[in-house]
């Protein structure tokens, strides 16, 4: 909200500069965010008269103007054709400056000597009329005034950064209200009565609400014989210090008495309402709507409308219609000012992308009773700056049943909550400040709370306001006391910190997404209908369609992130997530879900990232299943399967599933590629997702040491031929069972698939370590292990290399 320091300063006069007040606002609870001087200084630029006006001898586009500025006359060739005789004008003397900064010198324009400039809006920085144009100023402008004092550039703008809960400071009247609060000055209110003609409302126009829920009031005037213009030049500045482009007098002056009571308002051209007749209801499905931005909404009955005998002509409380805008030809109108459900408008403005200063009132709730006040406002002003003749009456259709909050309060609470002692005058002082009605008795005090501030309905309410008021900076400080607790972190946070740590070791970064998902999610992983994870439980009111379920899987999350980063040409990504899922064990739920903990991991690119000191590799299935290994080894889990099986989303022969004795852990495997293929991914992408919860009961977190081996080991490699039916960890096992306690390390160091190997077979080479704790090892006790192993290895059909 942009509060203008000298606009404010017309409902009360606070006593202070703007920086002092701003500062009293913030330490009250308003927070100023800034205070900025409206404008650039314009030395040398000056309010001048237009004494006399030639035709250039040279140009004929060029005019040869006499401009009086007080002490000397100027004369200046100028382009522009706006301007006559009398016409009070902003002159660039000689040696001025304007934004830009742009330097004013005498100078020689085809032949003839400028001694300066004749300025437009633009031209001092001003958003106001065509570019070539000359700004013209009232009449009663003092010749000779410098021309950034008589615009009110050295004016200071607050800007309020506004709480929710405090809508009420979106108009300047409320503002001054709470100044009042600060200082005890009084509010001045500007009149709101317009003078009216004889002819009554009641024939000219008619107005029909259809759902009363959605507006529960709705007041119109009708306004004749208007002449549509420019603002005059005071009305159009204050509203450019509002932020708002002045556009004519008529949708100046609504945006006017919106932002001097915060109370939204809507002028019709009413020669363009079929019938003269005003019907606020729900729209039709498919009905169409071209609005004041010149874009076609299509409508449907979520959406209230105000319409006429025949069509949509606005969307209630977000933005008119293109059919009835007010234009230069209009002589009559009808001033809209009505109260709307703030959860529609707020829906219909985040759907059709319109947010406006309009719809932010409504959405945050406005003062029924203002309504009919910012109406009769209006009307006044259209009357005095426009010309109009106000039509006796108002059409006042209200349905609201608002009424001021009552509250009751003890001062003893008061100053028990607040922890200081402030006496019982002083409380009321403060209620009477803020406007508020007071009723007292012997203990208790009953506010009535006045309808523009909806915020306040409890007791602590009103506390807040004394505190706020009285000064937060008198509440004394304390230290905080009371019993402290131990807090140590669970088995279970300490394991997640563990695995999160070697996780980021390993070059893996963490990341978070939604436990909402989209149900198409997992139709695009394949999942077949019978598959736990499709019986994902749906949310009752989700924001969109992309969090409609509580995710069974944090594959689909993931995938999203890889494939963003994929977009944004991250190719190399290693990312992973520790979080929950949700187990229905049955639909709909008639008792909560199972919340199981699981962690996900994704590998695609190259690792490292390209350099010339290290080559890269595929980040492929081994990359993680070496991850997983490290998983083990620091947790002490030995008896680890992976089983060549693959999920309905991964790759049928590049996949894993894990199992801990026996027990189901999860999977590894490169994404299938269709699966890859709809969501978009242009490269390998390998995923993993295990129990949380089992690898915990499995884990043995307390490290184990070894003293370092006193006696030297014996290494011999063995290299088989193995039908490739027989996994390495099947042949793995059988040396360690082999080869006995002597037998302290199985290593696989190569792998060979060529035509020196029959078809349907592979070559596998591991290095045997022995060693024995209590003495030295001789050849023969090592070579009769070496017999035993190849023995049981021939058994599983295995045979010794060359």
């Amino acid at each position: 909200m942009r509060v203008s320091y000298q606009w404010l300063k017309e409902y009360i006069d606070p006593g202070m500069s703007a920086e002092a007040l701003a500062e009293k606002m913030t330490l009250s609870g308003i927070e100023v965010g800034a205070v900025e001087r409206f404008g650039p200084d314009l030395p040398g630029v000056v309010v001048g008269e237009v004494l006399k006006l030639e035709p250039h001898p040279g140009r004929d586009n060029l005019t040869l103007v006499e401009a009086g500025v007080g002490d000397k006359i100027l004369s200046i060739v100028c382009g522009a054709k706006n301007m006559k005789v009398g016409d009070k004008v902003a002159v660039a003397t000689p040696g001025s400056e304007l934004p830009g900064p742009r330097h004013i010198q005498e100078a020689v324009l085809y032949g003839v000597k400028s001694s300066g400039m004749l300025c437009s809006a633009h031209e001092l920085g001003l958003e106001l009329g065509a570019e070539d144009e000359i700004l013209i100023f009232d009449g009663d402008a003092p010749i000779g005034e410098p021309v950034d004092r008589l615009l009110g550039f050295d004016d200071k703008i607050l800007y309020l950064e506004l709480t929710p809960n405090r809508s009420d400071c979106l108009g300047l009247i409320n503002v001054a209200y709470e100044v009042a609060a600060l200082t005890g000055n009084e509010v001045k209110i500007p009149p709101v009565y317009p003078p009216e003609i004889s002819k009554s409302v009641d024939g000219a126009a008619s107005v029909r609400v259809e759902d009363k829920i959605l507006c529960p009031r709705y007041t119109a005037r009708v306004i004749e014989n208007i002449n549509i213009k420019y603002s005059p030049l005071w009305l159009q500045m204050k509203l450019l210090k509002a932020g708002i482009r002045p556009i004519s007098n008529v949708v100046d002056i609504t945006n006017y008495v919106m932002w001097e009571w915060g109370q939204p308002l809507h002028a019709f051209d009413l020669q363009l309402v079929k019938g003269r007749e005003i019907i606020v209801r729900r729209a039709e499905n498919k009905e169409e709507l071209v609005t004041l931005d010149g874009v076609k909404r299509k409508l449907d009955s979520d959406v209230l409308v105000i319409a006429d005998g025949l069509i949509p002509i606005g969307m209630a409380g977000v933005m008119g219609g293109e059919n009835t805008e007010i234009t230069e030809k209009t002589s009559e109108v009808l001033i809209e000012a009505a109260a709307f459900d703030p959860t529609n408008i707020r829906r219909t403005a985040r759907r059709f992308t319109l947010p406006s200063e309009a719809s932010q009132r409504f959405e945050r709730g406005i003062d029924h009773e203002v309504v009919m006040i910012a109406q009769n406002r209006a009307a006044l002003m259209i009357a005095e700056i426009a010309g109009g003749d106000v039509l006796k009456g108002v059409i006042d259709i209200n349905y609201s049943k608002a009424v001021p909050n009552k509250v009751i309060v003890s001062p003893e609470r008061i100053n028990q909550v607040l922890g200081m002692k402030i006496a019982r005058d002083e409380v009321l002082k403060i209620l009477r400040r803020l406007r508020f009605t007071i009723k007292e008795n012997e203990e208790l005090i009953e506010v009535t709370v006045p309808l523009r501030r909806p915020d306040i309905t409890l007791e602590e309410d009103i506390i807040e306001e004394v505190a706020r008021l009285h000064g937060y900076d008198k509440i004394p400080t304390t230290l905080p006391s009371g019993e402290l607790i131990e807090n140590r972190e669970s088995e279970e946070e300490r394991l997640q910190d563990l695995l999160k740590n070697i996780l980021t070791a390993s070059g893996f970064y963490e990341c978070i997404s939604y436990a909402f998902i989209n149900p198409a999610n997992l139709v695009r992983l394949r999942l077949p209908e019978t598959d736990w994870r499709m019986q994902a439980i749906p949310v009752q009111n989700p924001f969109s369609e992309e969090q409609a379920i509580m995710r069974t899987t944090i594959i689909p999350g993931m995938l999203k992130t890889v494939q963003h980063n994929l977009n944004h040409r991250e190719l190399n990504q290693l990312l992973f997530e520790i979080g929950s899922v949700y187990e229905a064990k049955s639909l709909p739920l008639d008792e909560l879900p199972a919340e199981k903990v699981k962690i996900c991991m994704t590998a695609t690119g190259m690792i490292p990232e390209p350099n010339w000191i290290a080559p890269s590799r595929e980040a492929d299935f081994f990359l993680i299943k070496g991850v997983l290994t490290t998983f083990f080894n620091r947790l002490q889990i030995d008896d680890v399967e992976y089983l060549p099986e693959s999920e309905p989303f991964t790759h049928p022969t590049r996949s894993a599933k894990i199992k801990i004795g026996g027990d189901l852990l999860g999977f590894i495997g490169q994404l299938h590629p269709e699966v890859a293929g709809s969501w978009d991914l242009g490269q390998p992408v390998t995923v993993c997702e295990i129990d949380f919860t089992l690898l915990a009961e499995k884990a043995k977190t307390v490290p184990r040491v070894k003293p370092v081996p006193r006696y030297p080991a014996v290494i011999r490699d063995l290299a088989l031929v193995v039908p490739r039916e027989i996994s390495a960890l099947r042949l793995e096992n059988a040396m360690k069972e082999a080869g006995g306690d002597i037998l302290t390390r199985v290593k696989l160091f190569d792998l060979y698939e060529g035509k020196q190997i029959p078809e349907g077979k592979r070559s596998l080479a591991y290095s045997l370590t022995f060693r024995r704790e209590e003495g030295t090892l001789t050849d023969s006790d090592v070579n009769e292990r070496l017999k035993q192993i190849e023995a049981t290895l021939y058994n599983l059909g295995a045979a010794l290399r060359g």
